[in-house]
């Protein structure tokens, strides 16, 4: 990816981010070496939504939560990381400024990480293996695509399970931990970048009009829609944690809530027990999809209280309901042993 000589990709990511997990993970098994890339934090509590790094990456979504059957009370902010700055070949050599490219999402990133190391690579200064983690067949990438997609759907986000909270005590709970702090914390800063991005704005060099005069959307107008759209979902969530929301709408959300555990996570972990192939994702061997599932079920295992230990998933089936299943539990049992996990989660899943 790398040498000496040459300017590195640049992973922005943060250590208790699921999905920045999964690039992390990947980079592992793909063997890269540690001087191969680096990883810049942004620190999901203030720094993700900074108009400074939203020029990286401004790609989160505003998910709603097992649409479409709630309010807009359950529209959750999902973050702009992880990002994967990649130096471009061409200006790449000695005296010439380094321009890079942008991919701003886990799976694009993944896709990259995997296709751009392998046996044969000529760009990258690591010994280690480079299997290929991609599926071979057309089949194999149905398969994987399904399984990708169903630990990224709004009803199991793992970003909306770590909020949700099933009763008035458990919100209170949780609004005086590290959801409530990131909450308060997110309040206060999307309305100073609100004010920061509408200044930029007003300040752009941009005319905001065409040659024949029509109006046209800046891109500072274009951060200010997509920050107000930030702040108005995290406000929601706010509101709810601080007894601002009124009984209907604190209801609402405890409803959502109980849906996503137990309803959302049984029904995922049931459909991956059908599609799981042999001891990983696919069969015998590591590949792309694993990694999403893999980041996917430590998040929720950690959040009910289960660590990186074979025994873990007992947590999770105790909280969701439900069983899992034979090949769900194998699939976990591999994981917690593989040194990459154990490099992600020493000790202590996240």
């Amino acid at each position: 990816m790398s040498s000496d000589h040459l300017p590195k990709a640049i992973l922005y990511s943060w250590p208790t981010s699921v999905w920045s997990t999964v690039p992390r993970l990947c980079l592992r098994e793909k063997g890269y070496g540690e001087n191969e890339y680096v990883i810049k934090q942004v620190d999901i509590f203030h720094q993700n939504f900074a108009p400074s790094y939203l020029k990286l990456n401004m790609n989160g979504k505003t998910d709603k939560i097992i649409a479409p059957c709630l309010p807009l009370l359950t529209r959750l902010v999902v973050g702009t990381i992880p990002t994967l700055a990649v130096p471009m070949i061409e200006t790449t050599g000695p005296g010439v400024d380094t321009r890079f490219r942008t991919l701003r999402d886990t799976i694009t990133i993944c896709d990259f990480l995997d296709q751009a190391r392998s046996s044969h690579s000529s760009r990258t200064v690591s010994d280690r293996p480079a299997p290929t983690l991609a599926p071979a067949t057309i089949e194999g990438k149905a398969l994987s695509d399904i399984i990708i997609d169903l630990v990224h759907r709004p009803s199991v986000d793992p970003n909306f399970l770590q909020l949700a909270a099933a009763s008035p005590e458990e919100l209170k709970v949780k609004a005086h931990g590290a959801p409530g702090e990131m909450l308060n914390a997110r309040k206060s800063n999307l309305e100073a970048y609100v004010a920061e991005a509408e200044q930029m704005a007003k300040d752009s060099v941009a005319s905001g009009k065409t040659k024949d005069g029509k109006e046209t959307t800046t891109y500072e107008q274009r951060m200010v829609a997509f920050l107000k759209e930030k702040e108005a979902a995290n406000k929601l969530l706010w509101e709810v944690f601080n007894g601002k929301a009124g009984s209907e709408r604190e209801q609402v959300f405890f409803e959502a809530s109980k849906k996503a555990w137990n309803e959302g996570v049984p029904d995922t972990l049931s459909k991956l027990e059908d599609s799981i192939k042999g001891l990983y994702a696919l069969g015998d061997q590591v590949s792309l999809a694993d990694l999403h599932v893999i980041a996917w079920m430590a998040r929720l295992v950690s959040l009910a209280g289960g660590g990186p230990t074979p025994g873990g998933v007992d947590k999770l089936q105790a909280k969701a309901g439900g069983t899992i299943g034979p090949k769900v539990r194998a699939f976990w049992a591999a994981w917690v042993e593989r040194s990459s996990f154990k490099q992600e989660y020493p000790g202590k899943l996240h």
